[in-house]
């Protein structure tokens, strides 16, 4: 496995960070609560130590599913969870980074992961109905109460970024970012390095899209957010099959699995600590993770850069849940 060190902490996390997502059954369909919980324990035994989950994952199901995954040796990992998208009996998503709202969710969330103090907290999407200095000051509390080991956020455009590092330090910073979607490289990356803030990448594979086994239009289940996502659209479709056929090309070429190419192109960015993987069973962790231990010709990552910069932007899409 490959590490790097959390921003400025002294602890270090797998650049392969396990993405819990898939285990809501919901947004990425069906999952076998089974083979997942062997997924992540294969993982943890080729090294990784990095688990992203969100109390909004399968509205606390995940969060549970973690625990019992990991047992006793969830003390020993690097667990990140994040707060602020609450839901109702319907199921329905919306923003609320309020006071009330943050203590909830780290409660809940302390509960569910069955631990006393979590290692990384993050701000999932920022909420323009909240200050983010008000949202900060709240989280430094918790923090400060011990609660909380390490601050992170995510999705933040810039400006955002710089008040929330005015009121307490962060160490983390995620956004999507794959060869589908590279606007984080303008201004957000460089940010990020300047204040010694790790990049995390999420949809390190735009949302399954570039493990290559599901095309342009495919059709998904109604609770599968993925059926309304850009990525799988008709959008740029002939852009979007020549890069594929890249993969695929460099896939045979080396004799690695096809995601763990896509995965690869994110983890030789300079600016990036650890790529998330949404996994749901044992095969795909065990592709992922063949991403690690080696590195793209220069001349093949300039090549994929290339066909990546002729998608259009903005392919990411929005979330489905309300911004306020």
């Amino acid at each position: 496995m490959e590490y790097q060190q959390l921003g400025r902490t002294p602890i270090v996390i797998s650049r392969i960070g396990f993405g819990c997502g898939p285990a809501s059954g919901y947004d990425y369909g069906p999952v076998d609560e089974v083979e997942w919980r062997a997924a992540v324990r294969l993982a943890v035994d080729h090294g990784v130590n990095f688990f992203d989950v969100a109390d909004v994952y399968g509205f606390g199901r995940a969060e549970e599913m973690l625990a019992e995954a990991l047992g006793e040796r969830r003390r020993d990992m690097v667990i990140a969870t994040k707060c602020g998208l609450t839901w109702n009996s319907a199921g329905q998503v919306r923003r609320d980074l309020s006071r009330e709202s943050v203590l909830r969710a780290l409660e809940g969330s302390l509960r569910r992961l069955r631990v006393d103090c979590i290692p990384l907290y993050q701000i999932h999407w920022p909420d323009p109905s909240v200050a983010i200095e008000e949202v900060m000051e709240t989280l430094a509390r918790c923090q400060d109460a011990g609660k909380i080991q390490y601050l992170g956020v995510g999705n933040f455009a810039l400006d955002l970024l710089k008040r929330a590092g005015l009121v307490r330090r962060f160490e983390s910073h995620q956004a999507a970012f794959n060869l589908l979607f590279r606007e984080p490289e303008r201004s957000i990356f460089p940010w990020c390095e300047s204040a010694n803030v790790s990049n995390i990448a999420h949809s390190g594979l735009a949302r399954g899209f570039l493990a290559g086994r599901r095309p342009a239009g495919s059709d998904f289940g109604a609770t599968d957010t993925r059926r309304n996502s850009p990525y799988f659209s008709g959008s740029a479709r002939i852009e979007k099959q020549q890069l594929l056929d890249a993969i695929r090309s460099v896939s045979k070429e080396t004799d690695k699995p096809f995601p763990s190419v896509a995965i690869r192109w994110v983890l030789d960015h300079p600016h990036i600590g650890s790529v998330l993987v949404g996994i749901k069973n044992r095969n795909q962790a065990e592709e992922n993770l063949k991403a690690i231990g080696w590195r793209l010709a220069p001349e093949t990552r300039e090549r994929f850069s290339r066909l990546s910069s002729a998608c259009p932007e903005g392919l990411a899409g929005v979330p489905a849940h309300a911004a306020g």
